[in-house]
């Protein structure tokens, strides 16, 4: 193990100073001599606690065994000082700096809930198995620094080798924590050294007979299995060299819970696990790697099924190398993995592996990506299998998948994964299909709010069901933002067509002439709506009400044919600067039940839209409680102008919206007039 590195005085304590020299000589950088600081600080306080200054160093060194910069190594000194409230982060931050003060905040925060009791919460049968990895994945995505997770995860590590004495109880808490969150947080980073720590001390905690067994196994053989990796390794090396193949080739470290985990799931007695046998071939780069593949099959008879090439396909992880299994000379089996130094760099250290000790700077600039893939982290493994390979669908997949995600409350704390920009309509559908049809309202941490509004990690979301509600179709229309996930979607457009042939057209319909009807464009005949469909890509009319009905053609798309604007936009914030200019007048006309904020709400829309308000007038009706607003608005096309009559549609309360030119236009049969006398369902 690590703490290996870490001296000991004769009566068993930590000789600090020696390990401070020692990482100094080691060519670990200290800017500001922060690392010095913080173990001054931390061994001012040995006459209070001895224990304080041991748990530091050891979590000191594993950070430093894992190659993070000289910050994160004093963050670990004084973390605990700080967990147990000897140093508060003020008093860290003037010892040592601001930065390692951030640190330790953002690590103590991640302690500050119970995961266990998050994830054990009863909840449907379906997200059950789900849970623990949502929960892994909220972790990972309120990281903002990757050392943050790297100093937890060797955080626990040092937490489960001091549990030795501790109660029975802390012992499997500890122990479960770390088997469900923090090892596959671990293998998430592809940081190994971690992961095989924690799932093999969680399982002596967990399973000590299992554990003490397999140990008592494996120790027994240790002398003659590692006198025959040696042998074998040196037997490759040499066929390698004879190839003219420059490889460096030595035995694989085997972990007690791998071991025990391919025997219960292949159902296998230890001498069948493969992997007890291991080797690694190191070789310059990526073509070599495949000649030594090719030696190592030519050599010896290869296990088809025991062969994955991580390095065309790599995990999701980042991981990379090629891994084989053959019989070799005395017919076992050996289990080979043949990688380039950078591979096996990073297979060992995972995301530390882009951290160095150059002036306290990252060296790699890839890091940055790592990061950004570590927090768009989702279950795509999972779906590309489903469709088999990098077809198509596998490679949208992985497109989709590279966005952030979003993770929120159930109103019984149950934790779900959204795409970002996800709104209650998207959580109502990731719940339950039947829960999305039949939404008609939200609340988010308790308050009412629309069914396109955004929702951000951490919220809580209740929905609201109604036994007649349906979807709308206004949820279709991209540029309204109702739903962001293609899951939502494809539910909403799924009812749809489950109508029947005849309703769906007829809806059609009417959404044609109410939209068209909003806007004062005549309705089409025959002939001219014919064309329209044509041009939309339909074969026919039916064709094109019917796509209008479920969702395949939108209704910006209708309006930019007509119109001559070829694109539409897509979302309300409506003109980039340069086309502020050459701006046309429109009269719209607003009905809504009266309430208070009202005005304020609709030229705020008009405002965040970039939307020039030319004049307004109003009136409320006193019978009725309906107010009735007149605005004249600058916008640049009859496409802009109906995305701001649907963006005005959507404010609460506002039940209808259209353009208007005069009293003389009304009647004329190109509006609907009913679109004025009630609210429309949105």
């Amino acid at each position: 193990m690590l703490r290996e590195q870490i001296p000991f005085d004769d009566d068993g304590q930590v000789n600090a100073d020696a390990w401070l020299e020692g990482i100094q000589e080691s060519g670990v950088a200290d800017p500001e001599h922060v690392v010095a600081s913080a173990l001054a600080m931390v061994r001012a306080l040995d006459s209070q606690d001895m224990a304080l200054t041991t748990r530091g160093v050891q979590l000191a060194a594993l950070v430093v065994a894992l190659k993070l910069d000289a910050r994160c190594v004093a963050a670990a000194l004084v973390y605990r000082c700080h967990r147990l409230g000897r140093y508060s982060l003020p008093q860290i931050a003037d010892g040592t700096s601001a930065e390692v003060a951030g640190l330790v905040e953002s690590v103590a925060r991640m302690a500050d809930s119970s995961l266990l009791e998050m994830s054990s919460s009863p909840m449907q049968a379906s997200e059950a198995r789900d849970q623990v990895e949502n929960i892994r994945r909220m972790l990972v995505s309120m990281i903002d620094d990757a050392r943050v997770a790297i100093l937890k995860l060797a955080e626990r590590v040092v937490a489960l080798r001091s549990a030795k004495t501790a109660s029975e109880e802390r012992k499997r808490r500890i122990a479960q924590e770390a088997m469900l969150i923090f090892a596959p947080l671990a293998n998430r980073l592809g940081v190994w050294h971690l992961k095989w720590e924690l799932e093999d001390l969680a399982l002596r905690y967990l399973d000590p007979d299992v554990y003490k067994a397999l140990a008592k196994q494996l120790d027994g053989r240790r002398a003659e299995r590692e006198a025959q990796v040696a042998e074998i390794a040196a037997s490759v090396q040499a066929r390698m060299a004879e190839r003219g193949i420059e490889a460096t080739v030595f035995g694989r470290a085997k972990h007690i819970y791998s071991i025990w985990k391919k025997m219960r799931s292949k159902n296998v007695g230890l001498d069948e696990v493969y992997d007890q046998r291991a080797i690694r071939i190191v070789v310059p780069d990526i073509g070599q790697c495949y000649s030594a593949l090719g030696v190592v099959h030519t050599e010896w008879q290869h296990i088809p099924r025991e062969f994955d090439d991580y390095i065309a396909v790599p995990k999701e992880n980042g991981y990379r190398s090629i891994h084989t299994a053959v019989i070799s000379d005395d017919g076992k089996t050996l289990e080979v993995q043949i990688r380039t130094p950078e591979m096996h760099e990073e297979a060992e250290l995972g995301v530390c592996a882009h951290w160095a000790y150059k002036d306290g700077r990252r060296e790699d600039e890839s890091y940055a990506e790592k990061m950004n893939w570590l927090r768009r982290v989702v279950e795509w493994q999972d779906e590309t299998q489903e469709h088999g390979g990098r077809d198509p669908i596998s490679e949208e997949l992985q497109h989709r998948v590279r966005e952030e995600r979003i993770f929120v409350y159930t109103p019984k704390g149950h934790v779900l994964d959204l795409t970002t920009g996800a709104t209650p309509v998207d959580f109502a559908y990731r719940v339950h299909t039947e829960i999305g049809h039949r939404c008609c309202a939200a609340k988010v941490d308790g308050l009412s709010v629309a069914l396109n509004t955004p929702l951000r990690t951490g919220q809580r979301v209740e929905i609201v069901t109604d036994e007649v509600a349906e979807p709308q179709r206004d949820w279709l229309e991209t540029h309204l933002h109702y739903v962001a996930s293609t899951r939502a979607r494809e539910k909403i457009q799924d009812w749809f067509r489950s109508r029947s042939l005849q309703q769906n057209l007829q809806a059609g319909k009417l959404m044609l002439e109410r939209l068209l009807g909003r806007l004062l464009i005549p309705i089409p005949d025959d002939e001219a709506l014919a064309e329209l469909a044509h041009a939309l890509g339909c074969g026919n009319s039916e064709d094109f009400l019917l796509a209008l009905s479920v969702g395949d053609c939108h209704g910006l798309d209708v309006v930019a044919e007509i119109s001559g604007e070829r694109e539409a936009p897509t979302q309300l914030t409506l003109l980039p600067e340069s086309r502020l200019r050459n701006r046309e007048t429109f009269t719209v006309d607003i009905s809504a039940h009266d309430r208070e904020g009202l005005l304020l709400d609709v030229t705020t829309f008009l405002k965040d839209s970039k939307v020039s308000l030319h004049s307004n007038s109003g009136s409320v009706d006193p019978s009725s409680g309906v107010a009735r607003m007149v605005l004249e608005l600058q916008v640049s096309s009859l496409v802009e102008l109906a995305v701001v009559i649907d963006g005005l549609r959507q404010i609460p309360d506002v039940f209808a919206a259209r353009r208007v030119e005069n009293q003389v236009t009304r009647g004329r049969g190109l509006v609907d007039e009913s679109d004025f006398q009630a609210p429309e369902a949105h």
